[in-house]
């Protein structure tokens, strides 16, 4: 093999290691905001609406577009009533609900409720 060939091969190999660990950086980044983010969505979801969630799928927002985690599920074993949640990933405070429109309209009562008890402010 002459030595232009070996030059080429080596570079290509550096520059394959070098994104594949970039790759693997970010994708076990985004799992552990992810499973942060989970358990702080279940007991939202179970404080505010009093529903039991399971969550399914996950997207982790670009921290340059907006450091949210959205998580996407169902409520309570059925999967027809779909539901998503925004986490802010810096703060993990709750940022959007997303759902059915009797679920919200529950909530927004429920907020009331607690927003008037323990002063607290629910987004």
């Amino acid at each position: 093999m002459s030595r232009r060939w070996r030059i080429i091969l080596i570079v290509f190999a550096a520059f394959t290691l070098l994104v594949s660990g970039c790759a693997i950086t970010y994708h076990v980044k985004n799992n552990n905001i992810v499973k942060k983010a989970t358990p702080i969505g279940v007991e939202y979801f179970k404080k505010v609406y009093d529903v039991t969630v399971e969550f399914t799928d996950s997207q982790v927002m670009g921290e340059y577009v907006r450091p949210d985690v959205v998580l996407y599920g169902y409520i309570n074993n059925d999967v027809n009533e779909r539901i998503s949640i925004a986490i802010n990933y810096n703060t993990y405070e709750v940022q959007y609900v997303g759902g059915p429109e009797w679920l919200l309209e529950k909530g927004e009562k429920i907020l009331l409720r607690i927003n008037s008890e323990v002063r607290l402010c629910f987004v």
